[in-house]
């Protein structure tokens, strides 16, 4: 263990191991897998073999092939347990072999084996019962109770049992997935919606950082496609659960069933879902605009779909065109002209957007590529020319450098021209004329854009950059700026930003040392470490990088 993992990691796995995080230690053959808890519950498995340990672990540094602390901590209550391994696991018979032998075996054997595991496992006494003709031979209770276990949350899940949480949660939907494939599909079907009523009953109770209900949901929805494919549900009556759970859900359930379950209704079920669709969307009032409410999100979203299932882009427009109350309204009706390759229809919304709401750039960055692919660069131009002065950045320069192509350097100073006028010379230290800054860094033009930042100032990451390029020609120039780099990293206080620190002061180091001031810089050390005396991990973080 020592030789797989480094010593901080064996330090935090040790401590791991003494604080009882270890769970369920388990040995099977050669293999060892525990549960570790740590900022979620991570999955343990060593392998031991002739030439020694391997260890992996749904960590992310496990994920990676590192032995972490997590493998550390499982080794340890291993080692604890005795460190022993059984012997190897044998080869499974293969189907072929195993059929054969089961058609020598006596038939009253077999009916004592099929019964005996029937006692302890209810889906197969089921499928038995059901081909001995038995009506609802299958009693969904069982399952029901695990499921509810399973997701009800009494009081409230952290982050850091979350991932324990929803991995009981998907141990209990493998449950229902196990129904599908067994014969009880039309169960699956009631169980997986019942599964989606519970997990959002249960949703604003469970720290959700890792998308871990949005996971269970969709899987919820998974096993519900495939078991309505494989069961028997009346396909107007499944329509009506379709919408009525999609209308009244706040977790987006069943928002995107077309075009998956259009098979499993058939015309009567999608004749229904379409009725009921467009029937709350009739009831809709007249948007206003910023009206965001989750219903109307909803109802129009299923209205989408279904306009472009039956008609297309057509069918789609027309749904979109009811309710333009904004700019993004008129953006998204021209995208989807412009994947049909419509883009003179798409200009012509364009234009009318650009009228009739406050600017918005998304609408000339589209014009704009609409013109560039007619070889209209000038008009382009104009469209991104706008963009820029509103949002005088390096990605709308950049935009317009590549729309208005051999045209760019007429743009190109008149853009530098009123950067230069527009943005304030506020002093070195502030952010004043970064966007000049950048876009003479972007452009090659190191003098320049130091001399901008001189005069007018920057931000201090542009500053950084700054001082790196220009320290192979001027390095006295640069040595203030990691100077004060580094004095702001301090001042943040964790042992990242003090890591930084000393990076930043070793760059300093080595321009003193060419600019012949190794004095000075040790004195300047010395002044740091004297007025950080009290910060043990700075003190630290600079032995480690052999600083004075």
């Amino acid at each position: 263990m020592r030789k797989l993992a480094d010593e901080r990691s064996f330090e935090r796995g040790e401590r791991y191991f003494a604080a009882g995080r270890v769970r369920r230690v388990t040995v099977n053959g050669s293999t060892v897998t525990a549960t570790v808890d740590g900022t979620r519950t991570y999955r343990v498995r060593l392998d031991v073999t002739p030439k020694g340990l391997s260890g992996r672990c749904s960590c992310p540094y496990g994920a990676d092939g590192v032995f972490c602390k997590h493998c550390v901590a499982a080794s340890l209550a291993w080692l604890e347990q005795g460190g022993e391994v059984g012997e190897p696991r044998p080869k499974p018979l293969s189907d072929k072999r195993l059929r054969l032998f089961l058609r020598g075996c006596d038939q009253a054997w077999l009916i004592d084996q099929l019964m005996t595991a029937a006692k302890s496992d209810g889906l197969l006494r089921a499928r038995l019962a059901a081909a001995a003709g038995q009506e609802n031979a299958f009693d969904d209770g069982d399952i029901r109770d695990r499921l509810e276990r399973a997701v009800y949350i009494p009081d409230f899940v952290d982050y850091a049992e979350a991932y324990g949480y929803f991995m009981h949660v998907g141990e209990a939907l493998d449950e229902v997935e196990r129904l599908v494939g067994a014969g009880f599909a039309d169960a699956a079907i009631t169980l997986a919606e019942h599964a989606l009523e519970l997990l959002e009953s249960s949703a604003e109770r469970v720290d959700d950082s890792d998308g871990g209900l949005s996971e269970a949901i969709a899987r919820a929805e998974e096993i519900h496609l495939a078991a309505c494919e494989a069961g028997s549900s009346d396909p107007v009556e499944l329509a009506e659960r379709l919408v009525t759970r999609a209308v009244s859900s706040e977790y987006e359930v069943f928002l995107d069933v077309l075009p998956e379950y259009e098979k499993v209704l058939g015309s009567a079920g999608l004749a229904r879902y379409r009725e009921l669709v467009e029937q709350a969307w009739r009831k809709l009032p007249p948007k206003k605009p910023n009206d965001y409410s989750a219903r109307r999100f909803v109802i129009t979203h299923l209205m989408e779909n279904l306009g472009e299932s039956s008609g297309g882009a057509d069918g789609l427009i027309e749904v979109l065109a009811r309710d333009v109350t904004s700019a993004y309204d008129v953006l998204r009706i021209a995208e989807r002209l412009c994947t049909d390759g419509r883009d003179d229809e798409a200009l012509t919304w364009l234009e009318r957007g650009l009228s009739d709401f406050e600017a918005d750039f998304r609408l000339r960055d589209l014009a704009a590529k609409i013109h560039v692919r007619a070889g209209r660069r000038d008009q382009a131009g104009d469209m991104l020319w706008a963009n820029f002065t509103d949002r005088p950045n390096l990605e709308t320069f950049r935009a317009l450098r590549q729309a208005t192509a051999g045209g760019f350097p007429p743009w190109r100073e008149r853009a530098l021209a009123f950067l230069a006028d527009a943005l304030p010379a506020t002093g070195s230290w502030s952010p004043g004329r970064s966007a000049l800054v950048e876009i003479l860094l972007d452009d090659d033009e190191i003098e320049a854009a130091w001399q901008a930042a001189v005069d007018g100032g920057c931000s201090d990451g542009l500053w950084l950059r700054l001082a790196r390029t220009r320290a192979a020609s001027h390095p006295a120039d640069a040595i203030p700026i990691l100077l004060r780099a580094a004095d702001r990293a301090i001042e943040v206080r964790n042992r990242d930003s003090y890591q930084a620190a000393a990076r930043l002061l070793a760059e300093a180091k080595v321009l003193f040392a060419r600019c012949d001031r190794d004095g000075d810089f040790s004195d300047h050390m010395a002044a740091v470490r004297d007025a950080h005396r009290t910060k043990w991990a700075l003190r630290q973080e600079l032995d480690w990088a052999q600083l004075p």
